[in-house]
């Protein structure tokens, strides 16, 4: 077996405060060694993922204190220090969310829920005196649910292949992103409302400080999300906040590009009240709460989760990402045309079919009423909408909704973030169209699912991409095929050889070329094959350019 692990002893324990690699307790008889490791905080005792291949894995390790009680809608704290050695054995609990369709791909069945849930998970191949490439995920879920523990996740197969891993938890829904002028007033930034966010710039933070200790470079980060993830990647890219924390990006299915221009505005440093106030104050008013002062404060933390949950319901307003003044001094589209954002090598992509599971519900209309929907939404580019979608019209008007929101909502984002940085940041552009089997995505346990569309039938859909990112076909899921397991293979390695370089390619993977404003290259990830392609879905695309009220440039 390759030793992977530094022994511990006296001496090396001193070295290890200083920053080193995961160890194991010496002496012990080879069935008893486990990894243990020295973080700023204190000393953790993790487990082995694969001890054959000398991958560890410590789970549930807290990256800040719990945000209850009074911390709740607050930035994250420091982790208090421990002594003695804490067990980091078991993955830590969700953050509070609510329960999701059972019969849908995206269903995460009883998921543990706690506010006390800020916590990451470490998986570490390292040999002694290595310093490998980290790679931190932010899981997805609308903001609003997901865990960084689920299995689609497991960092280990990547480990094998020479990274360090991490996946890490955040603040959801309204506990996440509530803005209200109450919480506003008391911050000593005139900020509210981008916990968690400020959740992933904690993680980051505890990267730089204490990944060394799992042989991971805290030099060489590259951070990575899928759909609500891959909106956090973005806003990260442009934050000041995350400045220096991360020197890569990857951005899977969704971008913060075109935003409603109705925020938070940061005015002489203290937020005002708008949009982002409007839903807190709503919000608020469910719970019986009134005011701005800090009486009011007081009175939304005294609330339960689930009461907070319900009030958001009731209010029938969501809450996001919002212009703080702070996280996010102004617009994300500005921050970029400004040259503003953090510059650093970025991978940008989307699947050809995200709509057909997404967007399953979508209903029906007859022919007249879809297109007088149109119309109404589109205004003077109707007409050029639905003649670049009168195939699916014609076949139905579900499909031809669930592909005009593919379009408009991920295929054209991953386009302007590519548009905002291709000019001074090393891009490379991706396209996935082939159609993996349709299962629960995030339950091992309970994969089969009866969809209507076929095992296959709902072509490259959200999130179909995950198992293959992560080295994870055949560990998750059904029915995986040779193709399958030939693009999870290329995909993974063009992850990690770019979280290693800054360029996905390598040996024995098609060539990817870097993408250009001129000529838009990408690399296709199709069922008969990886390839180059270019201008992925320009003419359809360039039709929503107006919409967004950004331009085509």
């Amino acid at each position: 077996m390759r030793t992977t692990q530094i022994l511990i002893s006296l001496s090396t324990m001193a070295v290890m405060a200083c920053g080193g690699q995961p160890s194991t307790n010496e002496g012990a008889p080879d069935a008893a060694r486990v990894p243990v490791a020295q973080t700023t905080a204190g000393q953790l005792e993790g487990a082995w993922a694969d001890e054959a291949a000398g991958v560890s894995v410590f789970r549930g390790v807290a990256f800040a204190t719990p945000p209850v009680g009074d911390l709740r809608w607050r930035p994250p704290a420091m982790v208090e220090p421990w002594e003695g050695t804490k067990m980091a054995t078991e993955f830590g609990p969700a953050c509070w969310q609510a329960r999701n369709e059972e019969d849908s791909p995206y269903s995460r069945g009883e998921l543990a829920r706690s506010e006390d849930c800020l916590t990451l998970n470490v998986w570490s191949p390292a040999a002694v005196g290595e310093q490998l490439p980290v790679m931190v995920w932010f899981h997805g879920g609308g903001h609003t649910a997901g865990v960084g523990s689920a299995t689609i996740f497991d960092g280990t197969a990547m480990a094998r292949k020479g990274v360090l891993m991490v996946t890490a938890n955040y603040r959801l829904g309204p506990i996440g992103f509530l803005a209200h002028p109450a919480l506003t007033a008391e911050s000593d930034h005139g900020a509210s409302g981008n916990y968690g966010v400020l959740d992933h710039v904690a993680t980051l933070q505890w990267v730089r400080d204490n990944i060394a200790a799992f042989g991971g470079d805290p030099g060489n980060v590259t951070i990575f999300g899928q759909s609500a993830g891959s909106w956090s990647i973005c806003a990260l890219q442009a934050s000041p906040l995350a400045r220096g924390l991360f020197h890569k990006a990857i951005g899977h299915s969704g971008g913060c590009f075109g935003a409603p221009r109705a925020h938070l505005a940061a005015t002489g440093g203290v937020a005002t009240a708008t949009s982002g106030h409007d839903a807190g104050l709503a919000i608020a008013s469910e719970l019986g709460v009134d005011g701005d002062g800090p009486d009011a404060a007081a009175g939304l933390r005294a609330a339960t989760p689930d009461a907070v949950m319900a009030a958001q319901t009731a209010a029938g307003l969501g809450t996001g990402m919002v212009v703080d003044g702070w996280v996010l001094p102004k617009l994300t589209d500005d921050l970029f045309a400004a040259g503003e954002h953090n510059d650093v090598p970025v991978i940008l992509g989307s699947m050809s079919d995200e709509g057909t599971t997404l967007f399953a519900g979508m209903p029906e209309p007859p022919q007249d009423e879809f297109v007088a929907g149109i119309r109404r939404q589109y205004g003077a580019q109707a007409d050029a909408v639905l003649a670049a979608y009168a195939d699916d019209v014609a076949s139905s008007t579900k499909t031809a909704g669930q592909a005009i929101a593919t379009d408009r909502t991920f295929t054209w984002q991953m386009r302007a973030w590519a548009r905002a940085i291709g000019d001074t940041n090393d891009v490379y552009f991706y396209h996935f169209s082939h159609a993996p089997p349709v299962f629960r995505l995030y339950r091992p346990e309970a994969p089969e699912l009866d969809y209507a569309a076929g095992r296959r039938g709902a072509g490259a859909y959200h999130s179909g991409d995950l198992a293959y990112a992560f080295a994870n076909v055949g560990l998750v899921g059904i029915d995986w095929n040779d193709r399958d397991r030939e693009l999870s293979e290329q995909m993974s390695q063009y992850w990690v050889n770019f979280a290693t370089t800054g360029n996905p390619n390598g040996e024995g993977l098609p060539e990817w070329p870097k993408y250009d404003r001129a000529s838009e290259p990408a690399i296709h990830f199709a069922t008969d094959g990886t390839t180059p392609t270019s201008k992925v879905r320009e003419a359809k695309l360039d039709l929503f350019d107006r919409s967004y009220q950004v331009g085509g440039n």
